[in-house]
């Protein structure tokens, strides 16, 4: 067997994003206006039928009718729901903050109908969800199982602008680290022994990756500290986003 070594040249700004995103400090606080303003945003649900599955849908807008920076897109864990990203007005938060904040049920969970997917079939129906909405450079949050769904796609950033892996799973599976372009923040939280340390040192070498431990937190880390969780998410979004204009 002959190990070719193949020499990898970075594109001059995705190397220079990478060491910034790794030296940027995420743990700015969210304004506290930001916070009372995010009592005043309202929830919607929605159905949104693809083919053979009708998708639950909860969404938070930025209120008033301000135009959204962006939209993130929160993918739940196994035995979780889109409820899971309402508890702490996590979704009101980021609405207040300016983005589109939409939750769904994955098919086999909550009041998503339609059946389950294999793991193969999982991405698939994520780049349909996001074609039907007519979505357009996607922020992903996915925690723990539903990482079936975003890894294989991201290894292009047609879809999605960056993605934060809270505790993912599958991070195995990531066998070609620079071929992932997708700007990437892993979050863990310090009591999690299992999956968060794995994704973390699975994923330490994506041309583009942060690898943040959130403390006093176990494997739900967005639920033990929400805070923190949010402030990571967000000033991620900001720096990205002042890469992308």
């Amino acid at each position: 067997m002959v190990l070719v070594h193949h020499q990898t040249h970075h594109h001059p700004t995705t190397s220079g994003s990478g060491s910034l995103l790794e030296r940027a400090d995420l743990s700015h606080p969210i304004p506290e206006n930001a916070r009372k303003l995010a009592q005043l945003v309202e929830y919607d649900e929605s159905r949104v039928e693809m083919g053979t599955h009708s998708v639950f849908v909860r969404e938070a807008r930025p209120p008033g009718a301000h135009y959204a920076k962006a939209t993130v897109l929160f993918l739940h864990g196994q035995s979780f729901s889109s409820a899971t990203w309402t508890e702490n007005d996590l979704l009101r938060t980021f609405a207040a903050l300016g983005y589109r904040a939409i939750a769904i049920d994955l098919p086999g969970s909550g009041q998503t109908r339609g059946p389950s997917l294999s793991q193969s079939q999982k991405p698939t129906f994520l780049m349909d969800f996001i074609e039907t909405l007519g979505l357009k450079q996607v922020m992903i949050v996915s925690a723990s199982m539903s990482a079936q769904f975003v890894i294989p796609l991201m290894t292009s950033s047609r879809h999605l602008s960056c993605v934060v892996l809270v505790a993912p799973s599958n991070t195995h599976e990531v066998l070609n680290p620079s071929s992932y372009v997708v700007p990437t923040l892993v979050l863990w939280g310090e009591r999690d022994t299992s999956l968060g340390p794995t994704a973390a040192a699975n994923l330490k070498n994506l041309p583009t990756v942060k690898l943040q431990k959130i403390p006093d937190a176990g494997h739900a880390c967005y639920l033990h500290n929400p805070k923190c969780f949010e402030n990571l998410c967000v000033n991620f979004f900001d720096l990205i986003r002042s890469y992308h204009h």
